[in-house]
């Protein structure tokens, strides 16, 4: 009786564990990799209710910040994108995907209601202090959007690294039972 009980409290745990981390990174709802060519670009989404998008945009010919979140956009069933343009660049009012949409202008001061934009140097997030449209984009380099909050884009794990994680804590648990 013992030994079962023992079974059932680590399934339990094992259990607690999958849903603890699944959870702490539910943001992640979908990856695409869209384009072609020899470079590849990773453009991030994040939107004000947790939920975060990741496109790999493979290209060829030179392009901008704003033509890859075109791009991206256009290529992907369901994805929007809307933005006013001017003579010095684009401003993006609304980003969506599925059912995931944002759309600001900024006018609702001291609300952030529009998109931050965001570039990766040396492995950390910054916000850009330039537009999209003047970001030339090189082989890996990484934008992301965030809507409504001045905050660094959200870390996201490679799809099923949780999972995968937690079968390998299982199959090390069971070993030492036997």
């Amino acid at each position: 009786m013992l030994a079962q009980t023992r079974t059932w409290s680590a399934a339990a745990s094992l259990a607690a564990i999958v849903l603890t981390h699944s959870q702490s990174f539910a943001g992640l709802v979908a990856q695409y990799d869209v384009g072609t060519g020899a470079n590849a670009s990773v453009i991030q989404v994040d939107f004000t209710n947790g939920n975060a998008y990741q496109v790999t945009l493979r290209w060829d010919t030179a392009m901008n910040g704003f033509d890859a979140l075109q791009a991206a956009t256009s290529a992907i069933t369901g994805a929007a994108l809307a933005y006013d343009a001017y003579p010095f660049g684009n401003f993006v009012t609304g980003i969506g995907f599925d059912a995931d949409y944002e759309y600001g202008n900024g006018d609702l001061w001291p609300i952030e209601n529009y998109w931050h934009y965001w570039t990766e140097v040396n492995g950390q997030w910054e916000m850009a202090m330039f537009g999209a449209s003047d970001r030339m984009l090189v082989d890996g380099s990484k934008d992301a959007w965030v809507f409504g909050s001045s905050d660094a884009p959200q870390a996201v794990p490679a799809p099923g690294a949780a999972e995968i994680g937690v079968v390998c804590m299982w199959h090390r648990f069971r070993r030492k039972r036997r």
